[in-house]
This record gives structure tokens, C-alpha cells and sequence, in this order.
């Protein structure tokens, strides 16, 4: 296939999306497009008068940052009120909560991200490994391990969830929905959304 039919099969299937599809799609998965189907991208936005700033969340994701940069996209993050409490008293942080369930044969390893205040994350942390080490030990072989295993990413991570500055948590979950976040920066209600994970 020559590069004139591949982008002629991009435009085509930008153009069969809703509006609110292509937003989604633009704004969460156009890292690594090809300048080209960065242009016809755009051209499809524009020819629907979507706001520029969905536009600009296709080079946002095909950028390189450095970590200051990442940092101005963290702070817009981090000012937002606490998704759990919402309290804006304290910046945001994220942390992964680890959990361990097990009955005899069983074993259920459950790990997630949270975006929150401090308080709130050490309170997730704190409640993780409550339930593991009650609950996590009685599944045979995995039930020891994996409690353990739970126990301390959850130690750990109580460690960076009062940081001064965003954790690496933060960081990477910014670098992974960079293009939403520069698409919606101006809206806290949307980005509200994005990190209520």
C-alpha cells in the first residue's frame, strides 16, 4: 500500500468518528502518530471547529519532556481538590494500594492507582495493609507471598506520599494521560474526571 491510500484510510476513519469519539481517541491515543496522520488528525478537528487545545493534546503525546515540564503538568494535577475528601488543604500525590485476599486455594493480588491528598492516601495505605494482614496469609502457596509482597509496596509507598514535589507515581501517570491533561487543563471539572481513576 503506497502512503497516499494510508492516509486516505486515516481521514476515513476520522471521519466516521462522533465528535465526542474523536475527542477520546485524539486526546488519549495519539502518541506515536506519524506526521502525517498528525496533520490529517488536526485538519478533522479543525473542519469540525473543536477547540484547539484537543489539537494541541496530539503533540503534547508526541513530545519529549523534560522533567520540569512534566513537573507544570503535575502541578496543574496537584492543585486540584482531593477526589476522596475534596479538600484542597494539601497538593495531590498518587500512590498504588495493594491488597491480598485469600481463601485456602485462592489468592486475589489487587494493586491500584490513587490520586489524592496525603491524608487520604496514607489512609488507603493504611487500610490495604489492614485487610492483607488479616485476610492475605490463608491461600496456599501464593497467600504468604503475595501478603508479603503487599505489605511492603505499601510501606513503601507511605514513604513518597507526602513528598514535597509530585512522587514518580504522579509522574508517570501524567506522561501517560499527558494529551488529556494539556486538552483540559483549563477545565478542573474534566480533569476531576481524569483522576478519579
Amino acid at each position: 500500500m503506497s502512503n497516499g491510500v494510508d492516509i486516505e484510510v486515516i481521514r476515513k476513519t476520522y471521519e466516521r468518528k462522533t465528535d465526542e469519539e474523536l475527542v477520546r481517541v485524539v486526546t488519549q491515543n495519539s502518541a506515536g502518530l506519524t506526521p502525517e496522520a498528525i496533520d490529517v488528525v488536526k485538519a478533522e478537528l479543525k473542519k469540525r471547529n473543536i477547540d484547539a487545545s484537543v489539537a494541541r493534546s496530539v503533540d503534547a503525546q508526541n513530545k519529549q519532556y523534560t522533567i520540569e515540564e512534566i513537573d507544570a503538568y503535575c502541578a496543574i494535577i496537584q492543585n486540584l481538590p482531593c477526589p476522596v475528601t475534596g479538600s484542597t488543604d494539601e497538593k495531590l500525590n498518587a500512590t498504588i494500594v495493594a491488597e491480598v485476599i485469600s481463601f485456602i486455594i485462592f489468592t486475589n493480588y489487587k494493586k491500584k492507582m490513587l490520586i489524592a491528598s496525603p491524608d487520604a492516601l496514607d489512609k488507603a495505605n493504611n487500610n490495604a495493609l489492614v485487610k492483607t494482614a488479616i485476610l492475605g496469609w490463608w491461600g496456599i502457596p501464593w497467600g504468604i507471598i503475595k501478603t508479603i509482597q503487599a505489605i511492603n509496596l505499601n510501606i513503601k509507598n507511605k514513604r513518597s506520599n507526602r513528598a514535597d514535589g509530585p512522587n514518580d507515581y504522579l509522574r508517570g501517570f501524567v506522561l501517560s494521560r499527558v494529551g488529556q491533561i494539556e486538552a483540559f487543563k483549563d477545565n478542573p471539572n474534566k480533569l476531576a474526571e481524569i483522576i478519579s481513576l
